[in-house]
């Protein structure tokens, strides 16, 4: 993990700048038809802030975390607010949102770590409350570009969120919105149940 937050810190400001533009609205539709008005949204691996501006635009409550110090100073100059420097596997909060958003975040964390970083995030979230993730789709576990990726396939994801006491309410896939032909996508929207 420690070398893939070193990329983010080493690239932060050219990767705010490669990601902020992304066109990410049919599955922030998606995960804010299930959430109600001026909830609490956790974003998780926020990297550029940009989904944390489209929830706050919208009227949400937002708290934003990133592993990365560098990553976190480029989204608070964004946001004009405080972004916690935290990992995923480290988060300490209880029952306090409606809504997590963890947009190409969790795939960081190694396949060993990830039930218990998927129960930490259950534990965020209040009772029914709804998460998104999006992970690449594949097998295994390697380091591409000086980043750690675990790779999923849908019965393999699912099988893990419902394990840890999640709904499944839409599974989809979508190619990449930054046209690298080679990655395809795999986005969950669960209920806490």
């Amino acid at each position: 993990m420690s070398k893939t937050i070193d990329f983010y810190n080493k690239n932060a400001r050219e990767y705010c700048m490669d990601t902020r533009n992304a066109d990410m609205s049919i599955p922030v539709n998606k995960f804010l038809s299930y959430i109600k008005p001026s909830a609490n949204i956790l974003d998780v691996g926020c990297g550029s802030g940009r989904d944390s501006m489209t929830f706050l635009e919208a009227g949400f409550n937002v708290v934003s975390i990133d592993a990365s110090p560098k990553m976190c100073q480029e989204a608070e100059k964004y946001l004009g607010k405080k972004v916690r420097c935290i990992k995923a596997q480290e988060l300490d909060y209880n029952d306090e949102f409606d809504g997590v958003w963890a947009c190409a975040s969790l795939l960081h964390i190694p396949k060993k770590d990830f039930e218990d970083t998927l129960s930490k995030l259950r534990h965020a979230l209040k009772s029914d409350g709804i998460i998104y993730a999006s992970f690449k789709k594949g097998n295994g576990e390697k380091t591409e570009d000086g980043r750690f990726f675990s790779f999923y396939e849908k019965a393999q994801i699912t099988e893990l969120f419902e394990k840890a006491g999640f709904e499944i309410l839409e599974i989809f896939e979508n190619k990449d919105s930054q046209n690298r032909a080679d990655v395809n996508w795999i986005n969950l929207i669960c209920k806490k149940v």
